[in-house]
């Protein structure tokens, strides 16, 4: 699915857009405000898009002088699924902590991190996760350790149809990335969504014991 516009996995992209603008506002827009929100450079194209969705019902058409105001119309019958799906990202976050607060081996710090987390996903993007493990896991926990990471991408994709990346690190190994600035750590500290544990900087600053057995 489209992991920045969810909307756009059931409506014509240019819809999806102007859904979700005016799914943001409670205000009226022109539809050339629509498609600068929107981000669309056509404003024609938008036009015809909130004429669609005012055909079914969708978005309500106020006169404005010369122009036309849109906005949504929530007491719609379908609005309430289509925010549902606008929001999907939340949820997906949302579902993404939940399973890894609750592992066996619990993590340090899991973050999602790259287009996901910058807003600029495509179909065609992973889910990359950031996620650090405890020092000198015994050989038992690092099997339930891996098993946990092979479950979670399992069930992530079947959320999404996209690809669960995990990007598996120590606080020692974050450490030594902190400290040789490598443009990857700046990418954590940057954009990176803190899904559960411990923040990146505090985990650089203390350290840390091996898990007791």
């Amino acid at each position: 699915m489209d992991l920045s516009r969810p909307l756009a996995t059931v409506l014509p992209a240019i819809d999806a857009g102007a859904i979700a603008v005016l799914a943001g506002t409670e205000a009226p827009l022109t539809g050339r405000r629509v498609a600068e929100l929107a981000g669309e450079s056509s404003h024609p194209s938008t036009l015809r898009a909130l004429l669609r969705l005012a055909a079914q019902g969708l978005v309500l058409v106020e006169p404005a002088g010369r122009a036309n105001l849109y906005r949504l119309n929530r007491d719609h019958l379908l609005v309430p699924a289509l925010l549902e799906i606008a929001s999907a990202d939340t949820l997906l976050r949302s579902r993404l902590a939940d399973s890894i607060s609750s592992w066996q081996v619990p993590a340090l710090h899991a973050s999602l991190y790259g287009s996901v987390a910058r807003g600029d996903a495509s179909t065609a993007s992973d889910l990359d996760v950031l996620v650090v493990r405890p020092e000198g896991l015994a050989s038992s926990d690092l099997e339930t350790w891996e098993e946990q990471l092979s479950d979670l991408e399992g069930r992530a994709f079947n959320w999404t149809g996209n690809p669960l990346s995990w990007l598996e690190t120590t606080p020692t190994d974050l450490r030594r990335a902190a400290e040789a600035g490598e443009p990857l750590f700046q990418s954590w500290r940057d954009d990176a969504i803190l899904l559960t544990g411990q923040s990146l900087s505090s985990l650089i600053r203390e350290p840390h014991k091996p898990r007791s057995a």
